[in-house]
């Protein structure tokens, strides 16, 4: 009687698991349609079902534990030379240890279901917590994500100097693309980019898809030469692909405009997105299929700041009328893509941190 007692606290302790997990997977249920607080739900139920666990762990440890014991104590009592009166309370001492070794049994058995149970609820709930943050088209992450991401990073930046960038690039001409071959293309297209983007950044770098036809990298520990040299790497890589749109062999070349703009510990990450939208737009107005850049200050193309950046800035012209504008600098980009690039490509700085693999924009990949 006494080890039976002894056992009770134990089946007690299963019960309480499992009311512990209905009531939380119920509140999880009927958790408000909110999505900042579900998502907080969603964070405080997973630490719930891992704490669940470990304690499920542990009780089915216990449980073993003391099934040793009273395997032990039985085989004493078998051991026991006794008759008369004693072997009838043997017989029964014996009965009864059988009967307790049989309910932990099927105690052992229920708790193996309930972590079963459990590890597959904080499956579900981690797959959930990612695809809320994944932007279901193009497989990066969304909005919501970059956003979170932003912050973050602006964080460490004003605690500890480490600088980043925020490269915005987006399709030209993409309207043409769903005009003439269709949205179902279009959407194929996105979904391609997107693979092709996560291909050109190391495993701490970040893509996300911004909105529409437009993508952000947001690249770490990258200085604004390195972010610059990544731009143009990136509008000259994805001109070297054609896409499949998912209609026999027909497929579409592409060209990134692209804003970039460097991180500063006063900047907010309103602020930011803002120059890179300007820096982008610039690209666009300055005839698409180029970069631009705010480089000490100065909203300027990636092909001169690169030139800057390697000291190559040009001599100043007798008059004001024979200087260049950014315009014509702009114009000329084009034709001077292949030279500039392979600048960037021999001046470009190594790998940053531990990813031996990859660069910052690994050399061109086809994507089909």
């Amino acid at each position: 009687m006494y080890t039976f007692i002894s056992i009770l606290p134990w089946v007690i302790g299963s019960v309480g698991v499992g009311l512990g997990i209905g009531f939380y997977l119920g509140m999880s249920r009927y958790a408000d349609r909110d999505k900042d607080r579900v998502d907080a739900e969603r964070e405080s139920t997973f630490r719930v079902l891992a704490d669940l666990l470990s304690a499920t762990e542990q009780l089915t440890s216990d449980v073993n534990e003391r099934n040793v014991e009273i395997k032990e104590v039985g085989q004493d009592l078998i051991g026991l030379d006794v008759d008369g009166e004693l072997q009838v309370i043997q017989h029964r001492l014996m009965k009864q240890v059988g009967s307790v070794l049989e309910s932990n049994m099927r105690l052992k058995d229920d708790l193996t279901v309930t972590q079963s149970q459990v590890e597959q609820q904080a499956e579900i709930i981690d797959e959930v917590r990612r695809e809320a943050r994944t932007d279901a088209l193009s497989g990066v992450g969304n909005r919501k994500s970059m956003d979170e991401r932003l912050e973050a990073l602006l964080a460490n930046c004003r605690r500890s100097d480490a600088p980043f960038a925020l490269l915005l690039a987006d399709v030209d001409h993409f309207k043409w693309v769903n005009d003439t071959h269709g949205h179902a293309a279009g959407d194929v297209l996105i979904a391609h980019i997107g693979e092709f983007l996560k291909k050109c950044v190391r495993t701490k770098d970040f893509v996300a898809r911004y909105g529409g036809d437009e993508f952000a990298l947001i690249l770490s520990d990258a200085d604004p030469e390195t972010a610059i040299h990544a731009a143009e790497r990136l509008r000259a890589n994805v001109c070297q692909h054609t896409f499949d749109l998912g209609r026999g062999a027909e497929q579409v070349a592409v060209a990134f405009s692209i804003g970039v703009v460097c991180s500063r510990r006063d900047a907010s990450a309103a602020d930011m997105l803002a120059l890179a939208d300007d820096a982008l737009y610039q690209a666009k107005d300055n005839g698409r299929n180029t970069a631009c850049c705010y480089w000490n200050g100065k909203l300027m193309p990636v092909t001169r700041a690169l030139n800057r950046s390697q000291g190559n800035t040009p001599k100043p012209q007798a008059t004001a009328e024979s200087e260049p504008s950014d315009a014509d600098a702009a114009q000329s980009s084009a034709t001077e893509a292949t030279s500039d690039f392979q600048t960037a490509e021999s001046t470009a700085p190594a790998p940053v941190g531990e990813d031996q693999d990859s660069s910052i924009l690994p050399a061109a990949q086809e994507v089909s």
